[in-house]
This record gives structure tokens, C-alpha cells and sequence, in this order.
């Protein structure tokens, strides 16, 4: 089975919750050379076909820990993670966004933004994936801060980076740099976008998906947080005080984990059987889990447990599981792949979607009759 793989040079959060996630499904070889997950789904009504639910990034495909695109008008809404927990008393979400969509605005109280995220696991991470859509009005400002070690912005106009590193060796060390990319003030929005990477220890800066500043650090060197500190979307920008929208389409994604991951995934996939949805994946190699756990939600937001597949502990073979939902939900659900052992949170796993229509629930006299001659 393979599906065709959808790439645009726009990433439009209106598009997150229209359908289903898609990705390039190629060799086992393929998919292996990347600790990133490919991404698979299945329509009820043709097992081979597949909705996009948003658009595939060449660069990283790490799963999206928090999406924001501010289109229902709600400043602390998100459309893919939770969402955030404060914001400036003058926050708005206007029409002037990009791509005639709405924007975020500070408004016109000459307020910082100061957009307040959740504390989650995730946002943790050894490394990060930091996309937002900005058009200057400010000289100075900042996108993405978290307390004193981590800053991602502008500094006189021209793009700044500032991140704390720990080497394997256990050293930390530190990179800050105003670097030589300037910022038009000509009311036009542009993709900025931080990618720090630890299995490489390389960080980049993107405008546009074209690499405008980069670092070597030695490779397995982990971002270094406060995990205490909030991380602030707008700090120190304001739009000047105008009553008009600077930030569009936030997208903060995970990155693979600079350590030995305890697990190397091939495939995830959703497919029906009989009445259920049966979940199967494969994994090339195993490091120490002790039970794969699958979860479901309707939302994105909240997920419940499905139920558990013990591992294989370490394996450095092809290894096939499965489990079946016996009580699938109608329209999408989404699916994900979590693990119980201690090391989980240093990976992202994938999230797949499966539409269930109306039709195709098979009535349950039916059901049973095939339930017996399966293996």
C-alpha cells in the first residue's frame, strides 16, 4: 500500500482539522533512515485511500506538539495541542492575517503580546521544531522565550538566536548570535523558523524554508531548559500599538532525541476489520520497552488508552503487533503509539486518524459471524 505524498510551500493551520494525516509510505529501508516517523492513514470507505489532515513538511516531519492559526477568532485557542493560558488583556485576532486569513494582534494598548504556553512534557525536549508567520513593525522583539537560556527573535532588526546546549561529555555551553539577516519592515509576512536538531547537533534558522544561519554543536548535545520558565509567544512586541495582526500560523514541532531511543518505528497504520479498527505497527529495533500503548481521541487534545501490547524488551529484528478497537468512535479518531517504559518522553510518536462512516458499521449478528474465522 502506498500513499501519495502531498508537499506545499504553505502550512495553513485552517487546514489541521479537515481530514486526515498523510505520509509517503516507502521501503521498510526508507522509512528506517529516518528517526522521524512516517505518518499513515486509512479511509473506512477504501482502505488505500487518505484525507490530508495537514500538509507534509519536507524539512521535519516531527510530530506538532501545539498549532496555533487564531481563524476561529480566539487568541488562546489552538488548533492542534492545548491551549495557551494567557495573553495580554488586548489581544485580539483581526483580519490582516496572511493569506487573508485572521492574525494575532497585541492591539492597541501598547501591550506586550506575551502569549503564554502550557507546561508540557513535550516542549521539553532535547531539541525543537519553532515556525511562526510575522510581519516587523518593532525593532526589537521576541517570537518564542523561555527564561534566560532560550530566546528566538530579533534584535535590531535583524534575526537572533540565543540556546544553552549540554554535550554528552556533560559540558554545557552556550550560542548566541544576532546574525546578519534582516527583517523588511514592509508589511509582508515571512515564515521564521528555529530547527535544532540533537542527533546531528545542528541548529538552523530558516525564513521562508531557506536556511539563513546555521551552528555546528558536537552531535548528541541536548537543548537545555528551565523547565520551570514559561514559554512566551511575543514578548517585548507590541505591533506598536496598532490595531493591526503580526503573528499568523505558530507551529511548534518535535524533533528526534539525541540519546539512544527506545525504539526505531517502521509503520503505524489504521484499518478496518469486521466491526473493529484494527491498529498495526512494526518496529526495526527495540531498546528496553516494556509495553507499546495505544490511545485514541476524537480531538487531538484528549486521549484515552485503548489498550497495551507487551514489547519485545530489546530486539534488534523486525517486529510486527497489532490491536484492535472494539469500540471505534464514528467520524475521525485519531490514534497514537505511546510506550510505558521511562524513555518516552525523549521521542515523539506518530498520531494517525481513521474516518469511520455510518455505512460502514456492520450490524453486530453479522460481526460475530466473521469474528470466528479470524486468526
Amino acid at each position: 500500500m502506498s500513499y501519495k505524498l502531498r508537499i506545499s510551500n504553505k502550512l495553513k493551520l485552517s487546514t489541521l482539522q479537515k481530514g486526515l494525516l498523510i505520509a509517503g509510505v516507502t521501503s521498510a529501508l526508507t522509512l528506517a533512515i529516518y528517526i522521524g516517523i512516517g505518518i499513515n492513514t486509512a479511509d473506512v470507505t477504501n482502505s488505500s485511500a487518505s484525507i490530508p489532515l495537514m500538509e507534509q513538511d519536507p524539512i521535519n516531519n516531527g510530530e506538532v506538539i501545539i498549532g496555533f492559526g487564531w481563524d476561529e477568532g480566539k487568541c488562546l485557542v489552538s488548533e492542534i495541542g492545548p491551549d495557551a493560558i494567557d495573553v495580554c488583556v488586548h489581544a485580539e485576532c483581526i483580519s490582516g492575517g496572511k493569506d487573508n486569513t485572521l492574525g494575532l494582534s497585541a492591539g492597541n494598548g501598547m501591550k506586550n503580546l506575551n502569549l503564554v504556553l502550557p507546561k508540557l512534557d513535550a516542549l521539553d525536549g532535547e531539541g525543537i521544531d519553532i515556525a511562526i508567520d510575522y510581519r516587523r513593525f518593532e525593532k526589537s522583539g521576541n517570537f518564542y522565550t523561555r527564561g534566560k537560556d532560550f530566546n528566538f527573535g530579533m534584535k535590531d532588526g535583524k534575526l537572533a538566536i540565543k540556546y544553552k546546549l549540554t554535550a554528552a561529555n556533560g559540558k554545557s555551553y552556550s550560542i548566541n548570535e544576532t546574525t546578519t539577516f534582516e527583517i523588511a519592515k514592509d508589511m509582508a509576512y515571512r515564515n521564521y523558523r528555529f530547527i535544532y536538531t540533537p542527533t546531528t547537533g545542528k541548529g538552523e534558522l530558516l525564513v521562508d524554508r531557506v536556511v539563513v544561519w546555521n551552528n555546528q554543536a558536537a552531535s548528541q548535545s541536548k537543548l537545555t531548559w528551565n523547565t520551570s520558565e514559561n514559554i512566551i509567544i511575543g514578548n517585548e512586541m507590541n505591533g506598536e500599538g496598532k490595531p493591526l495582526p503580526f503573528f499568523d500560523n505558530l507551529v511548534i514541532r518535535q524533533t528526534n532525541a539525541s540519546s539512544k531511543t527506545p525504539m526505531e518505528l517502521i509503520s503505524f497504520s489504521a484499518d478496518l476489520e469486521g466491526q473493529y479498527v484494527k491498529l498495526n505497527w512494526h518496529t526495526a529495533k527495540e531498546f528496553g520497552v516494556q509495553d507499546f500503548i495505544i490511545e485514541k481521541s476524537s480531538d487531538t487534545k484528549s486521549y484515552k488508552e485503548v489498550g497495551r501490547v507487551k514489547g519485545a524488551g530489546q530486539s534488534n529484528s523486525l517486529k510486527e503487533y497489532t490491536l484492535q478497537d472494539k469500540e471505534p468512535l464514528l467520524g475521525v479518531t485519531y490514534y497514537r503509539l505511546a510506550l510505558s517504559n521511562n524513555n518516552a518522553h525523549s521521542i515523539w510518536v506518530p498520531v494517525i486518524a481513521f474516518r469511520l462512516k455510518p455505512e460502514q458499521m456492520i450490524p453486530t449478528s453479522v460481526s460475530n459471524s466473521n469474528l470466528s474465522s479470524e486468526k
